[in-house]
């Protein structure tokens, strides 16, 4: 029989000079404890973690005192201590060492220390010298075959564990499992979400006797809880009559895996009825149940159980709780939870990135600044996760070049790096640049990263915003052939984009073909596509077969896409019935969309008095909106003294918008009230604003695109152009007269 240490790379068993101290000299009468870090390269203990290096270097003095002697151990269970010293540490070194001393020493041919051996290199992950020294031990107890199955389960070899367990069953002269086996294996099927093999194993070991005993009830429940069957592991907790915090923790935690959290809150107050106090793996479960479920008036309820536990001393503890309070919106708790850490040592990039996501949300961008500040200070970068907040943060300020700054200095961009640089680019009309990045996507990456729905879904909007309708074309075959058609989210985007690019028909054709897959969003998306091209009619056909279907009602943005395609159209009776029916037959409240809508649907069809009437009967404060829908209508319809007093109403509250006051200038001039006209121009002129001037976006064949302004001429063919548009005016002319 060969050595057990056959072919170990790393260390000679008969060399011991490996292990004389570094300054052989010093010899020091006292051992002070030091920061430790185990050798292996597996899950580091936390960097502020002191522990003593006491025993250890008991250990390697030893050794080098007695490397002339044959028995460095003075007997077996010595042994056994110093190789669950080293285990428990998961130094692999240390166990090397100790390995070899065994061997020298003649104890490693003793079963009980052979197990502990097996364990040892099991903690350190390294299955392959563990299953070297299995394959050649002559004896085998329960414990070593449930060594070896904890192991693969400590390196995530779920599915080796479950074949070493069946080996043992069907080796003769294996010994029959226990409950730490059984534990064991049943962690297996819970780490490879094996629900159908969970239930076997819990068949076997209901025959086999196990089904009383609470440690294998447990994992039982771990199991369920992890595979998704919360009734069974329910079932299994009613069970119990011992039932202790590991069992509810077990529960609880599978429900908040699965997505179940009012499950998880219910079960929790069970284990609270069951006079049972929660620790930190249950605390942990319904810290995150409450942070996914976004429910402020529970967020306090959490802090206070924290405290009323005495956790907050404990970091993940306040980690889960600085990232509820971030990820909702709650950026002063966060940050009030967050500097319960010792800051020069938070080194943790998802609390960080958690941080910077409160900030976007709440809309604190000066926070924001700081974190970023803090983030390079304390050498977070390159970091995807930290560097896609920031990204994502100044995106939503608006600060563009800042957000491609970030952007260009990423050393490892993943799909939500560039999902996020292209939102952004599309969100503030910088389509073209947001289109372009999309075709770098693939080249950029190497051809690793596959465009996802979120990419799909940002490119066919910002295709959507410009109505370039043959790159819409293009995405939408990309869209069948990704089999992103199965996503509404996607095609509602693609009836968006058809109806905006004047193709109605194709937006009406993708709504019919996705059949099953509608949802009040497609509803809409038709709706609108309708309402833009004038055709209220066929709109209205569309929203009385949303109404009428019973499977979905209208929401809020039904009702204004009805009411504005009515607006379009002249059919303000129709309108007027639709805020009406909106509060009346669905509860729903009007908001400023809504009134809008309202005012806009008025002033459209002349009824400019009945529109102010409207206004002032609002219940509640109408906005700038409001009252610049009005004044529009005024200079539509050539009426001065309605839009002065829009104008007045603007006047108090956008003070410095310049809009309003071209507006009313244009009101002005349109009347022939050529002073009032220019009296308006030279107020701007005083306060030195100016409005600025609108484009119009022009594309051909998909290829050409043009960007001009009102009487533009810097367009190489103007004379061609402005000659054809005289043409088109004096068309409209003649057939206006004719028609009358």
């Amino acid at each position: 029989m060969g050595s057990l240490l056959d072919d170990w790379p790393s260390f000679d068993p008969h060399n011991f000079s490996q292990l004389r101290p570094a300054d052989s000299s010093a010899q020091p009468s006292k051992l002070t404890p030091v920061t430790y870090r185990p050798t292996h390269n597996k899950t580091l203990p936390p960097p502020d973690q002191v522990i003593s290096t006491e025993a250890r270097n008991i250990l390697l003095r030893h050794f080098y005192q007695k490397s002339e002697e044959k028995n460095l151990f003075f007997d077996s269970a010595a042994s056994v201590r110093c190789l669950s010293f080293s285990a428990a540490q998961q130094d692999l070194g240390l166990t090397a060492f100790l390995h070899s001393g065994l061997l020298k020493s003649g104890f490693h041919s003793n079963l009980f220390v052979a197990n502990s051996l097996l364990d040892a290199y099991s903690k350190c992950g390294r299955m392959d010298s563990a299953l070297k020294l299995f394959d050649r031990m002559p004896l085998r107890d329960v414990v070593s075959w449930t060594a070896v199955i904890s192991g693969h389960c400590h390196t995530g070899a779920a599915a080796a564990a479950i074949l070493v367990f069946l080996n043992m069953l069907t080796e003769g002269t294996a010994p029959p499992p226990n409950e730490f086996t059984a534990a064991a294996v049943i962690r297996a099927c819970g780490m490879l979400r094996d629900e159908k093999m969970g239930r076997m194993v819990h068949g076997y070991l209901v025959a086999a006797g196990f089904s009383h005993d609470a440690f294998v009830s447990n994992s039982l429940i771990d199991m369920y809880g992890k595979v998704g069957s919360i009734v069974d592991a329910e079932k299994l907790v009613s069970r119990l009559s011992c039932r202790d915090v590991v069992s509810w923790s077990a529960i609880i935690s599978g429900s908040v895996l699965h997505g179940m959290f009012d499950k998880a809150l219910v079960l929790f107050t069970r284990m609270l009825e069951d006079g049972i106090l929660p620790n930190t793996a249950t605390m942990l479960s319904i810290t995150q149940a409450c942070s996914l479920m976004g429910e402020p008036n529970l967020f306090a309820c959490v802090h206070a159980w924290l405290v009323k536990l005495e956790l907050l001393d404990y970091v993940p503890v306040v980690k889960s709780l600085v990232m509820m309070y971030a990820k909702n919106g709650f950026l002063d708790e966060a940050i009030e939870a967050f500097l319960q850490f010792d800051l020069p040592e938070c080194h943790d990039p998802d609390l960080i990135a958690a941080l910077i996501h409160g900030c976007a949300l709440s809309g604190s961008l000066e926070h924001g600044k700081v974190i970023h500040g803090y983030s390079i200070k304390m050498g977070f970068f390159p970091c995807a996760i930290v560097e896609n907040s920031l990204l994502d943060l100044y995106a939503k300020h608006r600060y563009v070049d800042s957000a491609h700054l970030i952007f260009k200095r990423m050393g490892n961009r993943d799909i939500v790096s560039w999902n996020s640089m292209i939102s952004c680019f599309a969100k503030n009309d910088r389509v073209e640049e947001a289109l372009q990045h999309l075709g770098h996507v693939h080249d950029a990456s190497g051809g690793e990263l596959k465009l996802d729905f979120v990419t799909v879904l940002s490119s066919v909007q910002a295709c959507s915003t410009i109505s370039s309708l043959e790159r819409g074309q293009i995405l939408h075959g990309f869209v069948i052939k990704g089999g992103f058609d199965s996503d509404s989210f996607v095609c509602n985007a693609l009836i968006d984009m058809y109806g905006k690019s004047g193709r109605v028909g194709l937006a009406e054709q993708l709504f019919q073909e996705m059949e099953d897959a509608r949802d009040v969003g497609s509803w809409n998306s038709l709706i609108a596509a309708y309402g833009i091209h004038g055709d209220g009619d066929s709109a209205l056909r569309v929203f009385d077969e949303l109404r009428s279907g019973g499977r979905r009602n209208p929401n809020a943005v039904s009702f204004v896409n009805a009411i504005s395609a009515c607006g379009h159209s002249g059919l303000t009776m129709e309108g007027f019935e639709c805020f009406e029916s909106m509060q009346r037959d669905y509860g729903i409240e009007p908001v400023m969309e809504h009134y809008a809508a309202m005012v806009d649907l008025l002033g459209r069809s002349g009824k400019l008095g009945e529109a102010e009437e409207f206004i002032r009967a609002m219940p509640v404060q109408p906005g700038p909106s409001i009252w610049g829908s009005l004044l529009g209508a005024c200079r539509l319809h050539g009426n001065v003294e309605i839009a002065e007093r829009a104008a007045a109403e603007l006047s108090v509250m956008e003070p410095d918008w310049s809009v309003w006051r071209v507006t009313l200038s244009n009101v002005y001039a349109s009347s022939g009230l050529w002073e009032e006209a220019a009296e308006v121009r030279a107020e701007m002129r005083r306060k030195g604003s100016r409005k600025e001037a609108g484009w119009s976006y022009v594309e051909s064949r998909g290829m050409d695109k043009f960007k001009f302004v009102a009487g533009d001429t810097r367009h190489p063919e103007t004379d061609r152009i402005y000659e054809v548009w005289r043409s088109i005016n004096e068309h409209l002319a003649d057939a206006f007269v004719e028609s009358f």
